[in-house]
């Protein structure tokens, strides 16, 4: 399907990850530059983009006024190994990309993309240690990122503790799903996790910490974006709904 919106490629040099960070940016059908809109930036970028359909099913909503008009910001990894290294929170690289996306990757969107300055307008979304990271970023920079889609996010007693200490959580808006599928995934490194356990955990710690709006879904499906695909759907919907 031809998209009624634009989508451009950009690149930024990252002093944090002392790399070339290189991201797809989506403006949606009838963007004008005095209206501004919603960001949603989605970790790896260009699966949600060319698998998930993210972008396609966006522009389609957005003609047809079921969502609010949002601008995209889609950051593909590079490889399995970077994406750990950025993604996971023992990874060498996580804190810098923490850094990146706050002091780098959004201001080089508000200078060339009219969004909302509002933290409430901004959410970000990930898969599996995308999720994680989305959910990292938003508790480490509260003053930015209000929201949060996480589709069966990485879990493990370091992010359940933050979770519980953190009064960061307060103010956001969450969108969690979970494969009722996923009691056994393998990981990066090869080990075997009970996915749909922790996430349980994950939901109970959340819920003490009463956030501003927060959905957990258990649905019928696996670690695969056989799964994720449709439930992107139901987070846009969620999400940005008019």
């Amino acid at each position: 399907m031809r998209l009624r919106g634009k989508m451009e490629d950009f690149s930024i040099n990252s002093r944090f990850l002392r790399q070339e960070l290189p991201f797809i940016r989506y403006l949606p059908p009838n963007y004008n530059p005095d209206r501004p809109c919603s960001l949603l930036i989605a970790q790896d970028g260009r699966d949600y983009i060319q698998i998930g359909r993210l972008a396609s099913i966006a522009d389609d909503w957005i003609s047809k006024n079921i969502i609010q008009p949002i601008v995209i910001i889609a950051i593909p990894y590079e490889s399995r190994a970077s994406r750990w290294k950025l993604y996971h929170p023992a990874g060498s690289l996580h804190d810098h990309y923490l850094h990146a996306l706050a002091e780098e990757v959004l201001p080089f969107i508000q200078n060339r993309t009219s969004i909302a300055s509002s933290p409430d307008s901004r959410t970000l979304i990930g898969d599996s240690l995308g999720g994680t990271v989305s959910l990292s970023a938003a508790l480490t920079f509260p003053e930015l990122f209000h929201g949060v889609i996480m589709q069966s996010p990485y879990v493990n007693e370091q992010i359940i503790d933050r979770v519980n200490t953190s009064a960061n959580i307060l103010p956001m808006s969450i969108y969690h799903s979970i494969g009722r599928g996923e009691s056994q995934v393998k990981t990066t490194k090869g080990t075997l996790e009970n996915f749909l356990s922790l996430n349980q955990d994950l939901h109970r710690a959340i819920c003490t910490r009463h956030p501003y709006r927060y959905s957990f879904h258990e649905r019928n499906g696996d670690h695969t974006w056989r799964s994720w695909q449709p439930d992107v759907r139901s987070a846009l919907l969620e999400t940005f709904s008019e």
